[in-house]
């Protein structure tokens, strides 16, 4: 498989499988935490939206770290960090110091780690082979992501929240382990003169995927959290069989994307997450149609990943400088995500729905596509 012949996409992707097993075990159920220890839920949008905020203000701590120690050694300095807001969560019994310092950490963490890990990734990639190496990627960490939260979930009702946010954190520092062997690479962590405005597509995309994350996926979290009893593994297990019908979908259609469909594939993609959208948005809290919702959405969703991120790394790797892309595209996800955790808080406290909250992201899938399918029409131009 072509896949294999780049080592360094080896390296990331074996990192990337122990990441999700970790995020598995914490990341997916940080908000119904959030819920379950006293939050209302103006409260948990606002406290994501809160960290968003917290991101913008940290983020020019990462070109300047890069420029001391290397982009690869910042990458690591992000995991480590990353491994950290895991136990804090821990902490948190309501609104207070513990809900502050959770915020605080998770957004240094995530901006150092993100920033990087899409640069590195975008610039040591193939172009030729982005749709299967980012397919590949869903593929090998389906497993975590199968496992993670089957776990995670059956620890936190058994064991409580330390063994299960500790063990995490335990995963995430092993994940450690092969970005180390990554060597430091030359150019992609220098800033450039025009890099920040190239960056222009990058950050519409991640605006939209911000957008789109921050209000379909915590709120569908949440529904689901509800209907199934507020149990733990209960969604741990529901997540589980979502997570490997979603990984099915992505591998098979990274495929697609590299023969030369990636602007069928696009609207195709728009066309299901919208359905996928509507059906969530009006599906009720019925358990057994929640969890057939959460399984066939997942099953039929595997594009939106391949899709996005496709298109995304080969903008930054075409770009001057892969990290002056990545910084004003997390940017924009941020912006999208910060707005739209706002506006849902709102929602709620206006006593709208939940459900309503997922209805949101459809506008942004309709503008995504469309940004999508003018990248792909310039790259294909671009290899004739």
């Amino acid at each position: 498989m072509v896949f294999f012949t780049n080592r360094d996409i080896n390296l990331l992707t074996a990192h990337t499988t122990l990441h999700k097993l970790a995020w598995g075990g914490y990341g997916v159920f940080s908000g119904v935490f959030l819920l379950r220890v006293g939050l209302s839920l103006p409260e948990v949008f606002l406290t994501f939206a809160v960290i968003y905020v917290m991101r913008l203000v940290f983020r020019p701590l990462v070109p300047w770290t890069v420029g001391m120690i290397g982009i690869r050694n910042t990458l690591v300095l992000g995991a480590v960090l990353f491994a950290l807001q895991f136990p804090v969560l821990a902490l948190i019994q309501g609104v207070g110091v513990a809900l502050l310092l959770f915020c605080a950490i998770t957004a240094i963490a995530t901006v150092f780690y993100w920033t990087c890990y899409h640069t590195v990734f975008a610039a040591l990639g193939d172009s030729d082979r982005r749709g299967s190496q980012v397919g590949a990627r869903q593929a090998f960490g389906a497993t975590a992501a199968i496992a993670g939260p089957a776990l995670g979930g059956v620890m936190l009702a058994t064991l409580g929240p330390w063994a299960a946010f500790g063990t995490a954190a335990l995963i995430e520092l092993v994940a450690v382990l092969p970005l180390l062997r990554i060597a430091e690479f030359g150019n992609i962590g220098t800033t450039k003169r025009g890099g920040y405005a190239a960056a222009r597509i990058g950050a519409l995309l991640f605006a939209t995927d911000g957008w789109i994350t921050a209000s379909s996926v915590l709120a569908w979290n949440i529904i689901m959290f509800r209907a199934l009893d507020a149990r733990f593994d209960a969604l741990g297990w529901v997540l589980a069989a979502a997570a490997l019908a979603g990984a099915i979908g992505g591998m098979l259609l990274g495929y697609v994307i590299d023969l030369g469909h990636a602007r069928r594939v696009t609207w195709l993609n728009a066309s299901i997450l919208s359905a996928i959208l509507i059906v969530k948005s009006v599906c009720g809290e019925d358990p057994a149609v929640v969890i057939g919702v959460a399984v066939g959405s997942m099953l039929l969703g595997g594009l939106y990943v391949p899709s996005l991120m496709t298109a995304f790394y080969n903008e930054a790797k075409a770009s001057p400088s892969p990290l002056q892309f990545q910084f004003v595209s997390e940017g924009g996800w941020d912006v999208g995500g910060c707005l739209v955790c706002i506006v849902t808080a709102a929602l709620c406290w206006l006593g709208i729905p939940l459900q309503a909250a997922i209805a949101l992201a459809l506008p942004a899938v309709l503008v995504q596509a469309r940004i999508l399918a003018e990248s792909y029409a310039v790259t294909a131009r671009s290899t004739r």
